[in-house]
């Protein structure tokens, strides 16, 4: 239990946690510290006392706490002038032997009456040379952090009221091994030169990548504990750019500011160094909005911008109240550009260079035809076109989040004539759910839910997703004419365990299956699907138009380990039945598919040779094996076997196909034709 305490109590001060409000948290401990010892010994020989102040606030922080030079109190006014010379403050034992701080000198002023009412005012406060180095290890631990529970680091940062804030030649350098910072920077606050006001700067390393931070604010000279104090930041991380324009409402209460920001990178997922927020990956971006904090709760109102060649707006609110930081909002575009969406998984964009699998293609045929424009592939080798990038398992498990996300419109490089999409995005203690998971066509919708549980090492992908109401005319071309009308329905229902899409489905169980219920194809292609030469080629030379029924198409697979078998293979037209067989490798991305058909007149010039499609995914050949003609007979009996299940595969894929489908009539035939189909494979579909 107390681990447990210890892990969540890290969760929460890693997204709270800034380069910027640590050190400002830091400089509220020591102004703290420095008043403590002042009420402690107000009346006291001073440098007599120095030993029990020391002992006095060690026991208070848990550090070492050391005064090397004068300690000098001034209490015989209402704002008692306190000096202490050589301040030196120890880490933690686990962060080593040098000290968290060092001060060469502090010189104050305290307002006395406040102070009994319970309020702290600084009506002058003069740093002079602090040197502060503040480190976290692997484990989350902060040497910032006081307190006994590691919650203190957490709290939003409020520091008591300076009205005259002075602070010399100060020195900051950080070391978070858990976000890979490191940092040396400069901390000043006068009325100097061109560098009047206060200001961070300095540079280092985050994540390997060079980090630049330039932070400045209005003059502390006069500060007014009832104005808003303005700000302006600049981040550099590597390609990520940062700005900000906002303003502290009261100065010193960090837990309630506003500004307006702007965030541009390469990817989205890279601002987790900065925010701790696990964001997706994403194509080049450009956003911009406000921000507002309210202690534990943070805003970002209003934002537009780019992802790639996406337009996004929205509201996201970032809730960390409770243990674990929640992520909430509502995200938009008005256009989606689909082919910069596998970003997300890890996809690589064109034109980008990145180093990518591949893989050795299936043999080609010798003999290959341009029925449907396929083309055979120019080598042996072919890009993956599932992605391989793996999931970060800890930065899933250290948020929570409800976000919707809609496309409006969505412009895609391909046959698909996408619309719209809309999904819901939960992610819920390391698992991830996409419900619902709607894309709409012009004509037709895919619709369903997946999941990806990485509660463990090594991530569980569900998907159960639905094709309807597709028309098959965008994809089968003969010339400028569509060889193939209809609408597709289909259904793919997988379980794969893998850090990535690639590595998932290259484990994947479960069933993958496509039905055309009814439809017409261009009759010389059809004649083509029998290989019928004379009669299939002369009606494409002479542009024949004829149309021919489709009465039934399906084609279900069944996946095991990777591997797509084809369970039924089916396609039946008034002058062709075919019947195929063969599998999909998901594992090394290839195919390797031979349908075979029979023409249902006799042909003078039937070659009987069977269509093969074969190679990688990302360029399949189409062929025909010419060595391997049919036999005359025996196809009636092989097509009841493989039409016998499709009173169940139907509605598997599509409920309401059950009363729509020609297919238990091409059933029907088979057993009139001799076929071995029992009653029961022959009754109607469920």
């Amino acid at each position: 239990m107390a681990a447990t305490r210890e892990h969540t109590a890290l969760l929460r001060s890693q997204a709270r946690w800034s380069p910027f409000g640590a050190v400002i948290w830091t400089a509220r401990t020591l102004a703290l510290l420095i008043v403590s010892i002042v009420i402690a010994f107000i009346f006291a020989d001073w440098n007599a006392m120095r030993g029990p102040a020391e002992r006095w606030a060690s026991f208070k922080t848990g550090r070492v706490v050391h005064i090397d030079g004068n300690l000098d109190v001034h209490p015989w006014s209402w704002t008692p002038h306190i000096v202490v010379n050589g301040l030196r403050i120890g880490n933690p034992d686990w962060a080593g032997t040098n000290d968290m701080a060092r001060i060469a000198r502090v010189d104050m002023k305290v307002r006395l009456v406040p102070l009994f009412y319970g309020r702290l005012i600084f009506p002058m406060l003069d740093i002079e040379s602090p040197q502060v180095s503040l480190v976290r290890d692997k484990q989350g631990r902060a040497n910032w952090d006081f307190s006994a529970d590691n919650q203190s680091a957490s709290e939003p940062l409020k520091l008591p009221d300076i009205n005259n804030l002075t602070v010399k030649n100060g020195k900051l350098e950080i070391v978070d091994k858990r976000r890979g910072l490191t940092f040396e920077g400069n901390v000043a606050s006068n009325d100097a030169g061109d560098r009047a006001g206060f200001s961070l700067t300095g540079d280092g390393r985050l994540n390997g990548a060079i980090f630049n931070l330039d932070a400045h604010g209005g003059s502390l000279l006069h500060a007014d504990p009832d104005k808003p104090y303005l700000f302006a930041l600049k981040i550099r991380a590597g390609t990520t750019r940062v700005t900000a324009d906002g303003s502290i409402i009261k100065p010193f209460d960090f837990g309630h500011l506003q500004a307006n920001m702007t965030f541009k990178g390469n990817d989205l997922a890279k601002l987790y160094y900065l925010t701790g927020l696990a964001l997706p990956n994403s194509p080049p971006y450009s956003i911009k909005g406000h921000l507002t904090r309210d202690d534990f709760v943070y805003k970002f109102q209003n934002f537009s911008g780019t992802v790639g060649n996406s337009d996004l707006e929205g509201n996201l609110t970032v809730d960390a109240t409770t243990d674990r930081t929640l992520l909430t909002g509502a995200v938009a575009s008005r256009q989606l550009d689909f082919d910069e969406l596998g970003a997300i998984f890890g996809t690589r964009l064109p034109g980008a260079k990145v180093k990518r699998s591949v893989v050795q293609s299936a043999p080609k045929p010798s003999t290959t035809i341009d029925a449907v424009s396929a083309t055979p592939t120019a080598s042996n080798t072919a890009t993956l076109l599932l992605p391989d990038a793996p999931l970060d398992v800890d930065r899933v498990r250290q948020m929570d989040a409800r976000v919707t996300y809609q496309a409006d419109s969505i412009k895609a490089q391909s046959d698909l004539a996408l619309k719209s999409m809309y999904l819901g995005i939960n992610l819920d203690h390391g698992v991830l759910t996409l419900d619902p998971l709607t894309i709409k066509f012009r004509q037709g919708k895919l619709t369903g839910r997946a999941s990806v549980n990485a509660q463990r090492d090594v991530p569980v992908t569900d998907l159960d997703v639905r094709l309807t109401h597709l028309p098959l005319q965008q994809f089968f071309h003969l010339g400028s004419q569509d060889a193939l009308e209809g609408v597709l329905a289909a259904r793919a229902k997988l379980h794969g365990v893998g850090n990535s899409v690639h590595k998932a489905a290259s484990t994947a169980d479960g069933t993958v299956a496509f039905v055309v219920p009814h439809g017409q194809i261009r009759q010389a292609f059809a004649e083509l699907m029998g290989i019928d030469v004379l009669n299939g080629l002369g009606l494409m030379l002479t542009k024949d138009k004829s149309q021919s029924d489709v009465r039934c198409a399906i084609a279900s697979f069944r996946a095991d380990n990777g591997v797509l078998h084809a369970s039924q293979i089916v396609f039946d037209t008034d002058v062709v039945r075919a019947h195929g067989e063969g599998s999909v490798n998901l594992r090394n991305e290839t195919l390797d598919l031979t349908l075979k058909g029979e023409p249902k007149k006799f042909r003078l010039f039937h070659l009987g040779a069977p269509i093969t499609v074969q190679g990688p995914l990302s360029a399949p050949s189409v062929g025909v094996q010419a060595s391997k003609a049919l036999g005359q007979g025996g196809i009636a009996v092989a097509l009841g076997a493989l039409v016998a299940p499709v009173a169940a595969l139907i509605p598997f894929v599509d409920p309401g196909l059950a009363d729509d489908a020609d297919c238990h009539g091409l059933i029907m035939e088979a057993r009139r034709s001799g076929a071995p189909v029992s009653k029961a494979q022959a009754g109607a579909p469920n």
